[in-house]
């Protein structure tokens, strides 16, 4: 009796310094437990579809430029932001001698807020208007958008309200046509992997208008398919993940861009490639990517800042 009480006692112990832990972090707060009704099937039955003013400008040529980056974490205070560093190439970039290699929009692929907090979204938005600004001056534009998906951090401390309503365009899940004069326009998809699963809804909706339309794809999201095969890394499910590379490979699918695990990684399904991009705070990279649509496919460059 006496043992299974010391036993008893150790457990709690453990369990009350386990908790401890998580609780002392103000910025988290106890992530397990504070999704709430923050589930991917209620936020992301189907996709918004975007057009009109919220289409960005990628000129009349058949080529044209972006920039995607990932784990930003804004409000982490203990890694040192550069972010004049990476203006500063920025604003190089959109000097290239070659238009096409000029960006013409960015995409943020998760993990945007450390903790869910709205003030973190501020902070986002605030860096990202600089941004806009510079390129809207460079490219004689007056609508530069940085496109954004969720990461898991951004769900903490029931994030999903400050995405909703602080974070462009202001929904986990959606799409869109670019036409840029070449023969073969590209359908670009945002995914909502903030659960780290599609979920049952976003994959039917997702396959059904994949295989509806011929046309090149790009995806983005913020947890990997694959991941060097570390399996923490990547989408939980692999039934999952095996429906998810077959729908890649028969659906024109051209390049998937992923966050989540902090280190750069390129991996090679032949019909499509996988590209974790690595992360802008910690790892202090980002790429460019290049549409052509003329032959119908995609570049990729990982760049350091």
């Amino acid at each position: 009796m006496q043992h299974e009480v010391h036993v008893l006692k150790k457990s709690l112990f453990a369990a009350a310094i386990f908790i401890s832990a998580l609780l002392c972090s103000c910025n988290y707060g106890f992530p397990p437990f504070l999704f709430g009704e923050e589930e991917v099937e209620s936020r992301a039955s189907s996709a918004l579809v975007l057009s009109g003013k919220n289409i960005p400008q990628v000129g009349s040529g058949s080529k044209y430029s972006f920039i995607v980056f990932t784990d930003s974490h804004f409000g982490n205070s203990h890694i040192a932001r550069k972010e004049e560093a990476f203006l500063q190439i920025f604003k190089s970039l959109l000097k290239n001698p070659d238009p096409a290699l000029r960006p013409r929009f960015m995409v943020n692929i998760g993990d945007t807020l450390d903790g869910g907090h709205s003030s973190e979204a501020d902070f986002f938005n605030a860096t990202a208007s600089r941004w806009i600004a510079a390129a809207n001056d460079a490219l004689g534009i007056n609508d530069f958008k940085v496109y954004s998906i969720l990461g898991n951090h951004d769900l903490y401390n029931n994030g999903w309200e400050t995405w909703r309503t602080r974070i462009y365009p202001y929904t986990s899940f959606y799409t869109f046509t670019l036409n840029a004069g070449g023969k073969n326009n590209f359908d670009f998809w945002f995914l909502d992997t903030g659960n780290g699963t599609l979920g049952a809804n976003q994959i039917e909706f997702l396959e059904n208008a994949m295989a509806a339309s011929a046309r090149p794809k790009i995806v983005f999201m913020h947890y990997p398919l694959y991941a060097g095969g570390i399996f923490y890394f990547a989408l939980g499910d692999v039934t999952e993940r095996a429906r998810l590379i077959s729908d890649f490979a028969r659906t024109n699918v051209k390049y998937v861009f992923e966050g989540h695990k902090h280190d750069p990684l390129n991996y090679d399904f032949g019909n499509f490639k996988e590209v974790v991009i690595g992360a802008y705070l910690e790892d202090k990279v980002f790429g460019l990517v290049t549409v052509d649509e003329t032959a119908g496919s995609v570049s990729f460059t990982r760049m350091g800042y």
